[in-house]
């Protein structure tokens, strides 16, 4: 039974029925007057309903209905400190080259920035082939571009063998990463521990670094505050770098969807067979509006997806 028709037909009668005793064109008037106020009062029902349903839609929340391929996952804002996702964010899981991050951060805190290094063989023979000549010389800012763009093993080799005194780059070596395990404890990330300073997989049982979703974020966002100009490298699909010895490198980003992040601020990559496909970036939602997104244990091609998936939940989440 439709009740707005019902009452609608009932008005009707009643202002027909006022109108006969009114007589004349003011009753007419009258009715007219009644039966555009009570049309009027209806489409105001129902606009206000409809304001209602968008709202409904509008406030669904972007991350429920999300699959990611990656084990461990973690979405936060960084100026209001709000988690808009996480899954498995306090797993301790192999970071593979996300390891870097934390080489990063020793290195800038603790080596000048002119500070001039020169390619080793022994810098050369860790997996992997970024370009790098024996006898090549870099300063330190340079040679932490090539590490964190081309995710370079030869340049994080290089760069641990500065710490310290004396010839003997093993324990100098040894040293650095002590501190990278020293700085993961301040920084109250307690799952978080290095082995290596590349991120290599030391074993076929063990990974060079280890790590939760959520201390991957800490330690990203705690290098960007305090380094913006060392990881603005990494925002970029490639680059031209010149060593001391006016080489040029024209090195590719790893991350292969660096230009498809609008308002990307910085990021890194991470791939070993143990670890998976892993895969972290700063990106600005808005104007002063950081958000970081971590991915762990994904695929090669999956930590891609996965991080596209959640830049756009939360551009979504921002739009509310």
């Amino acid at each position: 039974m439709d009740t707005k028709k019902n009452r609608a037909k009932i008005v009707a009668k009643r202002y027909r029925a006022l109108a006969i005793v009114l007589g004349g064109t003011a009753g007419i008037a009258l009715l007219i007057q009644g039966l555009l106020s009570f049309a009027l009062g209806a489409e105001a029902q129902t606009r206000s309903e409809g304001i209602e349903e968008i709202r409904s839609v509008k406030t669904t929340n972007p991350f429920e209905t999300i699959s990611l391929e990656a084990h461990a996952a973690y979405v936060i804002e960084l100026k209001t400190g709000t988690v808009l996702y996480a899954k498995n964010e306090n797993q301790r899981l192999p970071l593979a080259s996300i390891t870097k991050l934390m080489t990063t951060l020793i290195a800038r805190e603790n080596l000048s920035k002119d500070l001039v290094a020169t390619i080793t063989k022994d810098d050369l023979s860790v997996m992997g082939d970024s370009g790098l000549h024996p006898g090549e010389r870099w300063s330190l800012g340079d040679i932490l571009n090539v590490m964190l763009l081309v995710s370079s093993n030869d340049a994080a080799h290089a760069v641990s063998g500065l710490l310290g005194q004396g010839d003997d780059t093993d324990a100098k070596r040894a040293v650095f990463i002590q501190k990278m395990n020293e700085k993961a404890g301040l920084l109250n990330l307690e799952q978080m521990e290095f082995f290596n300073e590349s991120g290599l997989d030391v074993s076929d049982s063990q990974n060079g670094g280890y790590g939760s979703a959520r201390n991957v974020a800490i330690l990203f966002a705690e290098l960007w505050r305090k380094y913006p100009e060392t990881v603005e490298i990494t925002a970029h699909k490639d680059a031209r770098i010149y060593s001391q010895d006016n080489i040029a490198h024209i090195l590719p980003n790893t991350n292969e969807i660096v230009g498809s992040i609008p308002g990307l601020i910085a990021s890194k990559t991470g791939f070993t067979d143990m670890s998976g496909g892993n895969l972290t970036v700063i990106f600005d939602r808005g104007i002063g509006d950081p958000v970081l997104i971590v991915v762990l244990g994904s695929g090669y091609k999956g930590r891609f997806d996965d991080v596209q998936k959640l830049v756009y939940a939360s551009r979504e989440v921002g739009s509310f």
